[in-house]
């Protein structure tokens, strides 16, 4: 295999932070923050535009069922396995979402029904960039990258984005790793040609990096992907079987959640994970209650992944959080094709033995009449995403600096981590 070959297939292993023509990788950084030592946050992006309102259903607000006559949750009913399930009186979850309803019981998930951002994006990729980068403006940076480069750690596998593409969230001038599997991370090689090419790479970039253009950078994504790639090895050679009786879905999401747990569980010192789960553009069929449904399929497998990720690790999830997010939310009323269009606010969940469990609506529940509506069609925000980002940061994370993680926005306390 020839120079250009390897190159290929290590820029194809290992996403580096890309974007190098776009700014210099060796400007100043930030590195202040103590790191947070076994802590660990797991990102879920809902991509395509989650219906929040049929997620967090607001049963007590009567705008709701004249805005969704035939799509509407009815309302929380023991006998009817289509109607929501309660949380407080006034709202409640999608029963697909029963999965997730001990664990709300428990007081370890925040319900936050209305996130979003001013002057918002109803474009996919303007508002899935502009979230997972941190801020309203062009830019490559992502926010989970940003906070790597200032809260330095040593760690075996310290950041993955799952997926064929790094996520947004996580591009920038730190090198992470990105595969859609455990077992698909490899150098294309057989067993015998990478026992011979490893050990050589690894004499290589143990050298130190030299002084020529871009070296520095070249040396870091060499060492970090023979480092994961070693780390990867000893996963997939080791197997892994979820414990408490932990039952995953049987798809990519629900691998993915499962290798996420495992490599929290085998102290490889992962700090960030991040997972995609698509399907959530609902412009027509969306469905209500019924199991059958478009939207209920979706997230009766997310909340199940959810829940076995949350079963599998047990006393860890003290360590751990896991937060879902979505780039917008759907119109408040239904529209002619039985689905919902591009809105505005949607609902977010965190999850973890940390968390100070309930419900969380800020600034107040934002309301359904057309003259509380965003332009009469649109869920108003009642918090701020940078507000979660940044409560994530400081009281899991440990990150004291958000003011680089999050450049030019002053956050506001949500409360819904314990200090």
């Amino acid at each position: 295999m020839n120079r250009r070959q390897f190159l290929r297939l290590l820029a194809g292993a290992t996403a580096a932070a890309g974007g190098f023509a776009l700014e210099s990788p060796f400007r100043p950084r930030f590195r202040i923050a103590e790191a947070a030592l076994g802590k660990t946050l797991v990102v879920i992006f809902q991509r395509g535009g989650c219906d929040g309102l049929n997620v967090v259903v607001p049963h007590g607000d009567d705008e709701y069922y004249n805005l969704r006559p035939t799509i509407g949750i009815a309302p929380p009913n023991g006998g009817d396995p289509e109607s929501a399930i309660d949380l407080d009186g006034f709202f409640g979850l999608h029963p697909a979402l029963a999965p997730l309803q001990g664990i709300y019981t428990a007081g370890n998930m925040a319900v936050l029904p209305a996130v979003h951002y001013p002057t918002a994006s109803r474009s996919h990729f303007d508002s899935q960039h502009f979230m997972e980068s941190g801020i309203k403006a062009n830019g490559y940076e992502g926010w989970l990258n940003r906070h790597l480069g200032s809260a330095p750690q040593t760690a075996q596998l310290r950041a993955v984005g799952f997926g064929n593409e790094l996520p947004q969230s996580l591009r920038g001038n730190e090198v992470v790793s990105s595969f859609s599997a455990l077992a698909n991370f490899n150098l294309g090689l057989s067993a015998t040609e990478e026992a011979e090419l490893l050990p050589r790479l690894a004499q290589v970039y143990g050298q130190p990096a030299g002084n020529q253009p871009y070296a520095q950078l070249i040396h870091d994504f060499g060492r970090t992907t023979l480092n994961d790639l070693s780390v990867v090895n000893g996963l997939v050679s080791s197997g892994y079987s979820p414990a408490n009786g932990a039952v995953y879905p049987n798809s990519t999401y629900g691998r993915q959640l499962r290798e996420t747990a495992q490599m929290i569980k085998q102290g490889t010192g992962l700090e960030v994970a991040t997972i995609s789960i698509g399907g959530w553009d609902t412009h027509s069929n969306q469905g209500g209650g019924q199991a059958n449904g478009s939207q209920a399929r979706r997230l009766r497998e997310f909340a199940e992944g959810i829940n076995a990720f949350y079963t599998d690790l047990g006393t860890a999830m003290a360590d751990v959080v896991l937060m879902t997010m979505t780039e917008f939310g759907r119109t408040a009323r239904e529209n002619g094709s039985f689905g919902t269009d591009h809105g505005n606010a949607s609902a977010w969940f965190v999850v973890g033995q940390g968390i100070n469990g309930g419900i969380y609506t800020g600034t107040g529940w934002p309301g359904l009449s057309e003259a509380q509506l965003l332009n009469g069609r649109y869920l108003q925000q009642s918090i701020d995403y940078r507000d979660v980002y940044a409560e994530l940061l400081t009281s899991h994370l440990a990150n004291t600096n958000v003011a680089t993680v999050i450049p030019g926005y002053s956050p506001s306390p949500v409360g819904i981590l314990n200090a």
